[in-house]
């Protein structure tokens, strides 16, 4: 008698589980938005807080990219790093402009 209870209670709970884990929504349909355009500019946190993000400058002599919500400019040839920003804001994706300021 109590095995077949016992069966009983777990075939329940895994039919109770069964139904909780397939009524799950993926994320993406969750957010509304107004239109697939906003997609593209959707910024999401990241997850590490490794160099991210990189970009050459025009003369292909320095490195800029974000780490820990912070920039930083690298020289190839010394491989020395400055961090170019630190503040409250959380700074990433950082772009030369063409005259390489």
């Amino acid at each position: 008698m109590m095995g077949s209870l016992k069966k009983l209670w777990i075939g329940l709970f895994l039919l109770t589980a069964t139904a909780v884990v397939s009524q799950r929504v993926p994320v993406l349909p969750q957010i509304e938005l107004p239109h697939d355009y906003y997609f593209r500019e959707l910024y999401l946190p990241q997850l590490m807080s490794g160099p991210s993000a990189p970009d050459w400058s025009p003369d292909g002599q320095q490195l800029v990219y974000s780490m820990a919500g912070s920039l930083w400019r690298q020289e190839i040839a010394s491989h020395t790093a400055w961090q170019l920003t630190d503040g409250d804001g959380y700074d990433y994706q950082p772009d030369w402009s063409p005259d390489g300021r």
